[in-house]
């Protein structure tokens, strides 16, 4: 007698295998050889809200714009670079995002090709209401004085690349055969130009060898660049 037997068959069950953006974030982890536990504790939230992220289950473009920021300052990255290594759309063009929310702040000679600023140093939230928005580092003394105008080096400048008719006391971002600057427009006896805080070691430029690039707005620090 012949007895049939069943078979059963077991099927191998796959598990869920991880995003790339989530690989990518664990790489960078492990690149700068930190734990989960520091790599929470740098960007500011819980190590089990940080193992979600990098476990796949928490997507990045759900995350806040601050935890965002945190998130990116703690894998050592910009927002553009961190769009970049993970491939998650966050909303980041190059230099600025169109309207209010945030962009990478560049080093202020990025003004000579904002078509290719280089590498960010490092991102903010803008100020509301640019119509052309452009985040650029003070890296120069030529503002430092005494005056409301003045502007401490490391600063953030906030530029309206829309605002590039020169106003009397306003102050701007120019170009010219000499580099990037951070001026204040005056009218003299000898015509318009565009003068440095610190006169004592800065020259003049004269308005006409000039490129405004566009206005500083506002500035991250306790100083207004506005006048009037």
């Amino acid at each position: 007698m012949v007895t049939a037997h069943a078979m059963t068959t077991t099927r191998r069950l796959t598990p869920n295998r991880k995003p790339s953006w989530a690989v990518a974030v664990e790489v960078r982890r492990t690149q700068l050889q930190l734990s989960q536990e520091l790599m929470a504790e740098k960007a500011e939230m819980s190590q089990s809200y940080y193992s979600e992220i990098e476990r796949g289950a928490r997507p990045l473009d759900t995350l806040t714009v601050r935890k965002l920021l945190n998130l990116a300052k703690a894998l050592n990255w910009s927002l553009a670079e961190m769009q970049r290594a993970t491939g998650v759309d966050l909303g980041i063009t190059p230099v600025t995002l169109v309207g209010e929310g945030s962009a990478d702040v560049y080093p202020l000679a990025a003004a000579l090709n904002l078509d290719n600023p280089g590498p960010a140093v490092e991102h903010e939230l803008i100020t509301p209401g640019l119509k052309r928005p452009l985040l650029l580092r003070m890296d120069s003394e030529e503002m430092l004085g005494v005056t409301p105008a003045s502007i401490r080096p490391g600063s953030t400048l906030h530029i309206d690349q829309a605002d590039t008719t020169p106003e009397e006391g306003r102050v701007y971002v120019l170009t010219d055969q000499d580099g990037a600057h951070v001026r204040l427009y005056a009218t003299t006896r000898l015509g318009p130009v565009f003068r440095a805080e610190n006169r004592s070691t800065f020259e003049d430029i004269p308005a006409t060898d000039a490129t405004i690039i566009g206005r500083v707005v506002s500035v991250a620090s306790d100083y207004d660049p506005n006048l009037n």
